[in-house]
């Protein structure tokens, strides 16, 4: 449930970056449409730590149609687990992109967006 979160708050994120800051309850809507989307497209999380996040998500709210894919590489250095996301094909991004990530601990994962256009 940790993961759903963070990617959830990735709409206000967005949203700040387009200049033009949501009011309350626009991003209560959001965050709640998002997380609706993303639940009823992930399996349950049974696994722990880092391999919580791993699977394959949808973004409804920002790239209909398209798919995020979550895997761990063999890596880790210190508490982070290295991994990265292939994703593309919805609507307003690349068919295909490759972005790095990183697991910390087993709470949450930071995303790099850059390679694709999106937020650093």
């Amino acid at each position: 449930m940790k993961h759903y979160l963070i990617i959830s708050l990735c709409y206000l994120v967005s949203a700040v970056n387009a200049f033009s800051l949501p009011d309350r309850r626009d991003a209560f809507i959001g965050i709640a449409t998002a997380t609706a989307g993303i639940l009823s497209s992930a399996e349950p999380a049974s696994a722990v730590g880092a391999e919580a996040f791993v699977g394959t998500y949808s973004d409804p709210i920002n790239h209909p149609g398209g798919t995020r894919t979550i895997k761990l590489l063999g890596e880790k250095v210190g508490d982070y687990q290295l991994a990265e996301v292939q994703g593309g094909g919805g609507r307003g991004e690349p068919a295909n992109y490759v972005l790095p990530a990183a697991v910390i601990g087993d709470r949450s994962i930071v995303i790099d967006f850059s390679p694709k256009g999106g937020p650093k």
